[in-house]
């Protein structure tokens, strides 16, 4: 009863000359018709339909990946409106640039619905016998009409196998087609025409077992065959013949599939990765697509070290970790129907407002049996080993875009039955998914360009490193490592042999800006040289430790003084130090006291283990001809043996304008502030427009509870200059971006993204001080959005000068910006200057570590 509007026809054929035979009529017919028609052109195939005047056709690049190809065919079908033709090439094609059938399948499910919302009609095509059933069957259930198509010399034949909302009694039976006069279609009725066709059937071919699996997994056993193969020949797994297979162009082929197209890391890996090193990161894949960034730099670095370095590639520890590839998350979105909110949250009007929405659907979610059922393995695999699911975006960890702590990562400790760990794991995906849609990530793609840009979240599932100690678990030591040291704190220092940021414990106390704790930092060739080399080392070290807690199967911090009796008596010595001098204090005073810290002394004082991070280091550095930064964790035994556990690799942001300047000698009325080191971002010099004061004593004196306003107002005049091009510096009490306000101002990164110069100011009479936190998250965002950071300290010899008073009676344009009722309550507070016409500059010379801040 006729094709109707609504309709989403899908032809499943020999070839594409047999769509074409459809096709082309209908085609024709509606350009006679005057019909708005429109042709997709993407395949490799034939054009389906020839050139035309009367035709629109769209070229699509499938390389641009799922999102955008989708998100341009759909901005497309809502132009042209209602009661448009459209014809899509083939979606066989779809397999070839995505390699995944459930890609393509997914690809039909989400345009679908715009052709029924549009009341239009559209045409797609599907090659029999190369696609999995699974992947067949959804795009049928999604299909108004799904026509099968046989043909036998001049004989055409037609088999309807599901049409929705219409029925006549002979309208499932084959149909012959007059391939001379395709209107003229009739059902098979007599027994010799109907044996006829079922003998056509027969002989296209049989589905076989593999073709239960997806084009992925067909794809990779073949690869497996080959180097059985090859190994059965005697042949080198190495070798040319099995690490550049005909079938795919070579190893850099392979390696896109697995771990992306950035050409820059693709050379690494093909230089660095055979067959054999694919086919068993495969093994450990769940869903298809690529296993994403950060998981790609934790193997290229892995592969790298036992390369370069076999004598240190032995203190490495073996990873066992899982990669759940980045295309089962669009098939996440699609499945539990989040694609709609999908395309209103890459809107202008919707990037933000939508996003929240799309996030509590997300965690909404559910997954398919079979991703279950693979879940499941892999927890049984790990028994009750605590793991950790941490995000591995398509765009993180690359060159320019480090996303550093934007993602959640997410600790399940194992505790409980198969069942009730199985839904604490899905949760974690849930969240690491979710947070795709959180305000931080989001303003970060918005600064870094990439808001438009193809966003799939692949998970890297790693069992925790660490040692069990009674009833907590965690790594003797972990942190993160450079091979480049852009925080020089003293002329002693070879920013070339790169610093270590370490803690004991799980290494989120090294990433993340702590409460009251200081991580220890050290430069690799003078690890004895400390920041805080001027003050007690008890007081600038770490005396809290985070571990993973079985009682309460969670991520916990603990008071390293509450826990050091359930360690055993060598760890205690090897990792807690005290401090004798504040213990006779207090005996003094009639207390008893045991003041236990740490700063990871006597692992830093091991040059095995410091000469084999800077190994470690510098080999990866050359290999990928780029500073790098990583994670690792640290285990020791009773006898001193240590493993080093590689978890991330990265390139490495060092920032700075790159100019070398020397610092001018000016009066000292025109001095703001001067500097003998305490900055991070290389060499600078840069003109200053607006500054951004917060005044320490009124921000102490401000009532706790309302601390945060002044946080969001400083987000409120970072929006009020966004698009204004100023160059503006922020000085703050105490840590910025600290999430407890008695520390400092609990800024988030996105409040502060259009500043240029961020300045942390002691203020001791309230316990404000600067955290010399190079390495953290937090301060990879301002290296990466070139947010130049400068410590100001009081009476400490870094500090040379500083004028707190340096912009005397000059007008304060807090009330004017923001105009609130809070504002004019905050204006005292958080005071803004406009200074442009004052000449106030910033000059750094990177050779003597000299900063000054001054008219000039």
């Amino acid at each position: 009863d006729d094709i109707r509007y609504s309709d989403n026809v899908v032809w499943q054929v020999s070839d594409s000359r047999e769509y074409a035979f459809f096709a082309q009529p209908f085609a024709q017919r509606s350009m006679q018709d005057g019909r708005n028609i429109i042709y997709f052109r993407y395949g490799k195939h034939d054009p389906v339909l020839p050139p035309d005047s009367r035709l629109k056709t769209v070229e699509i690049n499938l390389a641009d990946g799922f999102e955008m190809v989708v998100m341009q065919i759909h901005d497309v079908i809502e132009k042209e409106g209602s009661e448009a033709h459209y014809i899509f090439d083939s979606m066989t094609d779809l397999q070839s640039a995505w390699i995944a059938d459930f890609m393509m399948s997914n690809f039909f499910v989400v345009l679908a619905p715009d052709i029924v919302k549009h009341k239009s009609v559209a045409y797609f095509a599907f090659t029999r016998n190369l696609h999995s059933i699974e992947a067949v069957a959804r795009i049928r259930e999604s299909a108004q009409i799904l026509l099968d198509v046989f043909q036998q010399e001049k004989n055409m034949y037609l088999l309807p196998l599901r049409v929705t909302e219409r029925y006549h009694f002979s309208m499932f039976l084959p149909h012959s087609v007059d391939i001379d006069d395709p209107d003229s279609i009739e059902p098979l009725t007599n027994g010799i025409a109907v044996s006829n066709f079922y003998s056509v059937v027969g002989a296209s071919g049989n589905v076989d077992s593999e073709q239960r699996l997806d084009s992925w997994e067909r794809f990779f056993l073949e690869k497996q065959r080959e180097l059985y193969k090859a190994e059965k020949d005697g042949a080198d797994p190495d070798g040319v013949s099995v690490c550049q297979p005909q079938t795919d162009g070579g190893i850099r082929d392979l390696c896109r599939l697995v771990f992306g197209a950035d050409e820059r890391i693709l050379g690494i890996a093909s230089k660095n990765v055979n067959l054999k090193d694919i086919l068993a990161i495969k093994a450990r894949m769940i869903g298809v697509g690529s296993i994403g960034g950060k998981s790609t730099g934790m193997i290229l670095s892995r592969m790298i070290v036992d390369k370069r370095l076999p004598e240190i590639a032995r203190l490495l520890e073996p990873h066992d970790s899982f990669y759940i590839c980045s295309n089962l998350y669009y098939t996440f979105l699609v499945k539990n129907n989040c694609w709609g909110l999908k395309l209103k949250q890459r809107t202008k009007r919707g990037y933000f407002t939508v996003a929240e929405i799309l996030k509590e659907k997300i965690m909404e979610g559910n997954f398919s049996d079979n991703i279950r059922e693979q879940f499941r393995r892999m927890l049984e695999y790990y028994g009750q080993s605590p793991i950790i699911v941490r995000s591995s975006s398509l765009l993180e960890d690359g060159f320019g875009n480090a996303f550093a702590g934007k993602y959640e990562s997410v600790f399940c400790v194992n505790v409980g039955t198969l069942d009730e760990r199985l839904v604490a794991f899905e949760d974690a995906v849930r969240t690491v998914y979710a947070s795709t849609m959180d305000e931080s990530v989001l303003e970060y793609r918005l600064q870094r360009g990439l808001s438009d840009r193809e966003e799939q979240m692949a998970l890297l599932v790693q069992r925790v490193s660490g040692s069990l100690f009674k009833d907590f678990y965690m790594p003797a030591a972990a942190g993160v490592a450079y091979s480049y040291n852009s925080y020089r704190w003293s002329q002693d220092i070879d920013p070339e042999q790169g610093m270590i940021r370490i803690v004991m414990g799980l290494g989120t106390r090294a990433v993340d800006r702590t409460d009251g704790d200081y991580p220890r930092i050290a430069a690799l060739d003078k690890p004895e040289l400390r920041p805080n080399s001027g003050e007690g080392i008890s007081k600038f070290a770490q005396h809290k430790v985070d571990v993973l807690e079985f009682a309460t199967n969670s991520l916990a911090t603990l008071e390293i003084q509450a826990v050091q009796d359930k360690m055993s008596e060598w760890f205690r010595t090897l990792m807690i130090e005290h401090d004798y001098a504040r213990e006779r204090e207090l005996k003094e005073l009639g207390l008893t006291r045991k003041i236990v810290f740490t700063t990871c002394d006597k692992l830093l004082k091991r040059e095995d283990f410091v000469n084999g991070m800077r190994g470690i280091l510098s080999a990866i550095e050359e290999e990928y001809n780029y500073p790098v930064d990583v994670e690792f964790a640290v285990n020791f035994s009773k006898n001193g043996d240590f493993v080093i556990n590689l978890l991330q690799c990265r390139p490495l942001q060092v920032g700075g304008s790159g100019i070398r300047a020397e610092i001018p000698r000016i009066d000292p009325a025109k001095t703001f502030f001067h500097l003998n080191g305490g900055t991070m971002g290389g060499a600078y010099f840069q003109p200053i427009d607006v500054v951004i004061r917060v005044d320490p004593r009124s921000y102490y004196e401000y009532p706790y509870h309302k601390k945060p306003a002044v946080a969001r107002l400083i987000g409120e005049i970072n929006q009020y200059y966004r698009d204004m091009g100023k160059v503006i510096m922020l000085l703050s009490p105490g840590r910025i971006g600290t999430t407890s306000p008695e520390l400092g101002v609990p800024v988030k990164f996105a409040e502060i993204s259009n500043m240029n110069v961020a300045c942390e100011v002691a203020y001791e009479g309230a316990g404000y001080l600067p955290e010399l936190s190079f390495g953290s998250h937090f301060f990879q965002d301002l290296v990466e959005t070139d947010i130049f950071y400068v410590s100001i300290f009081e009476n400490k010899h870094t500090t040379l000068y500083y004028d707190p008073d340096f912009f005397g009676d000059a007008e304060n344009l807090t009330r004017r910006i923001c105009g609130e009722p809070e504002a004019e309550e905050l204006a005292e507070i958080v005071r803004v200057y406009e200074v442009t016409e004052k000449g106030l500059k910033i000059v750094t010379d990177i050779r003597t570590g000299e900063t000054l801040c001054g008219v000039f």
